[in-house]
């Protein structure tokens, strides 16, 4: 059962949130003096903390950095549509927000989007998986009766929810996290928005059809969500990544592709972001052959690359000429050839020359 923290001075308002937070399920725990409030948070570890307060700094001035065990739980402010001015953002804790006026369906959907974030995190193991293979493997009949029993304890352990939540909480939810995830990465800022725009480039052309470019354009934008489970110093350092550093690197496409199963319930988008580190050679992230990368992921491939080459904050960036000749070195290796050349046909210069007629000459 989901454990949340709500926080608060105002009785009236931590009584109606705690009412409706119980009625879909949670165990509610309220702090009144916001004061001290992390020190509550280490004896319960809720999942969510909620706060219920006029102004974010109210919070956010106790909010300390300190060694936290695993992903700190996100925090959802619920304030009047006024306090919306204020858009704190934190390396290390996610911050979410909710104003009035809102259903009682939409704040449980952002509570419950928040705490399967944080859960997709924790439990996602660091050891990369390799994503399923089209032939299912023969489990046998022990595997199977495993994995039953999983369903069931899922089934046994699940709330019998009282509210119909929307999705567009969830999908919300999914943005935010892209943006966090963006905002802490060691691109100059708008990475995912840069991204996206050059795999319409490519998309366009390669000729994709309308429904799988859609596709393609919503997974570039969160393609690195999975990275908010990721230290930021080691997003920052510059020295190169020792080995088990890199284990850890290695497993944001899994994890993105697991939040995105959880919120934005698209597989092919998941697939997507599952599979944008693999390469034609067969070196990726998770080994996967040439054949069965999709065609969005080689094409999401290309775009990163190129931009990070030319947006870096830990190195000096490439001039796009010069990152596009590397593009060009990396074909049929480290990057699908037809997507490259995609992109390189419309950033490239273009020379043009003006051709006199013979009556102009003369």
């Amino acid at each position: 059962m989901p454990n949340l923290l709500v926080l608060g001075s105002d009785r009236i308002r931590a009584d109606e949130l705690r009412s409706l937070l119980r009625q879909d399920g949670h165990e509610v725990t309220w702090q009144r003096d916001t004061r001290g409030w992390q020190d509550r948070e280490r004896e319960i570890l809720p999942e969510v903390v909620i706060a219920a307060v006029d102004s974010s700094s109210e919070v956010l001035n106790q909010q300390v950095s300190c060694q936290r065990r695993g992903f700190a739980a996100p925090i959802l402010f619920v304030q009047n549509e006024s306090g919306q001015a204020e858009n704190p953002f934190l390396d290390d804790r996610l911050v979410d927000r909710i104003a009035t006026p809102f259903t009682h369906e939409e704040l449980l959907a952002r509570v419950d989007a928040l705490t399967r974030v944080r859960r997709v995190i924790q439990h996602v193991p660091l050891v990369p998986e390799q994503p399923a293979t089209k032939e299912t493997p023969d489990i046998g009949v022990v595997g199977k009766m495993r994995r039953a029993g999983k369903r069931v304890s899922s089934m046994l352990h699940t709330r019998l929810p009282r509210y119909e939540k929307p999705l567009e909480p969830y999908v919300e939810v999914a943005n935010r996290v892209a943006l966090w995830a963006d905002r802490r990465d060691a691109y100059q800022p708008g990475h995912a928005e840069r991204v996206t725009s050059f795999c319409a480039m490519i998309a366009e052309g390669l000729d994709l059809g309308n429904s799988e470019t859609a596709s393609l354009l919503r997974a570039a934008m969160l393609h690195d969500i999975g990275k908010v489970a990721l230290p930021v110093e080691m997003l920052h350092q510059r020295s190169p990544l020792e080995d088990h550093q890199m284990r850890l690197i290695r497993t944001h496409p899994k994890r993105g592709a697991a939040l995105i199963r959880e919120l934005d319930c698209d597989d092919d988008v998941a697939e997507t972001i599952l599979c944008h580190h693999e390469r034609p050679d067969g070196f990726g992230y998770y080994g996967l052959d040439v054949e069965r990368i999709p065609v969005a992921a080689r094409v999401l491939a290309v775009s990163e690359v190129y931009d990070g080459m030319t947006t870096t904050r830990l190195t000096d960036p490439m001039t796009s000429n010069r990152a596009l000749e590397r593009l060009d070195s990396f074909k049929g290796v480290s990057l699908d050839a037809d997507c490259v050349d995609a992109l390189v046909d419309r950033l490239q210069p273009v020379s043009r020359s003006l051709t006199l007629s013979s009556t102009a000459a003369n």
